[in-house]
């Protein structure tokens, strides 16, 4: 069975940047998301950028130079996702195909909806991963939490399907997952549908535990998460997920907010850049204008990164921003556990090995 690993991170397979970061050497960032458009097909009840409003796409052209910027600058992996479906911008094919040409390993995050059976040979050549926003197990279930047609849910389903078919066709290595949001409206669908996803042939179906934003409406009661639920999910998982097949719960422990860190030291390897073309490395904080690094419409991404507005950006949130405060398991959270514990030691001796 493939290991996933998306509990914890993959920063310990760089040894040469963890060095750099160790002896306080200028580091660049290993992980680039780009978010090729704000607009959205769906308005998915738990999306975590539903403050940001789903308004606005990169300038035309803009993208593709951007991908050329993200590869000189030595970035390993690149992901199409951010605060909109991707797919609306008609760039983003040509900008996964590009980024592949320049090799760099690349992403996509998709709900799946508006892609188009022409463009999936395209996807199964270039991508490393392709990851389905999949959030029900009934179509009516799946109109209410993606806010959506109820077609989606068959359509999506038979563009999965059909992925999968062209995968083992042209004997590709890309990795087709699936990540459903745990929530009260969907509980109760998520066995079966893990079984639906089994019998299409995907290679992993991950439960992700929803996480609030300060910004956000939508609120639930997820008081249903408790120990019998929890050890249920964990025993149907066990009898369905095969060697071929990945049936990932994501942990609960990700859900305390409490940091043993005061320090994001994970900041400067990862890197994120909006539609409007505003960059970041933390996304949780993107309505706090003093988080932004710059802006990819009046500078280049090198100038950037080399620019006293990073530098500031960064401060500001390692001494302005409570971490206890930030989201559960953001995404930096496991990377600054590591990388705190090597600066910080938790245990006594380090040096008897």
């Amino acid at each position: 069975m493939a290991n996933f690993n998306l509990d914890t991170h993959k920063l310990k397979y760089h040894p040469i940047e963890i060095a750099k970061f160790y002896n306080d050497e200028e580091v660049k960032p290993i992980y680039v998301e780009i978010s090729p458009v704000a607009n959205c097909n769906h308005r998915c009840l738990f999306c975590h950028y539903n403050y940001l409003g789903h308004e606005g796409k990169f300038q035309k052209g803009r993208l593709l130079s951007l991908v050329e910027e993200v590869a000189k600058m030595g970035a390993k992996s690149l992901v199409f996702g951010g605060v909109g479906e991707p797919t609306i911008n008609k760039e983003t094919i040509l900008a996964i195909k590009k980024a592949k040409k320049l090799g760099l390993d690349v992403g996509l995050m998709t709900n799946g909806a508006l892609l188009k059976e022409s463009e999936l040979e395209d996807l199964i050549k270039n991508l490393t991963w392709i990851r389905f926003s999949f959030n029900a197990g009934t179509a009516e279930t799946y109109a209410i939490v993606h806010q959506t047609n109820e077609k989606d849910y068959a359509k999506v389903s038979q563009t999965i399907s059909h992925l999968v078919k062209l995968k083992k066709k042209f004997e590709s290595d890309i990795t087709i997952g699936v990540q459903y949001i745990l929530l009260p409206e969907n509980k109760d669908d998520v066995i079966n549908q893990a079984k639906v996803f089994k019998n299409i042939g995907v290679d992993y179906f991950v439960v992700k535990h929803f996480y609030s934003h300060e910004k956000n409406i939508y609120n639930p009661d997820m008081s249903f998460l408790d120990k019998a639920f929890i050890e249920n999910l964990l025993k149907k998982q066990k009898d369905i997920q095969t060697e071929k097949f990945s049936f990932i719960v994501r942990s609960t422990e990700n859900l305390n907010q409490n940091r043993v860190y005061n320090k994001c030291y994970g900041l400067p390897f990862i890197l994120y850049i909006r539609e409007d073309g505003e960059v970041y490395t933390c996304f949780s904080y993107q309505h706090e204008s003093k988080t932004s690094l710059g802006n990819i419409y009046t500078s280049s991404l090198g100038d950037i990164w080399t620019s006293s507005q990073k530098k500031e950006a960064i401060n500001f949130i390692n001494e302005k921003i409570d971490k206890n405060r930030c989201q559960p398991n953001c995404r930096h959270h496991q990377i600054n556990n590591y990388l705190w514990d090597l600066k910080h030691p938790s245990v006594e001796h380090i040096n008897f090995i």
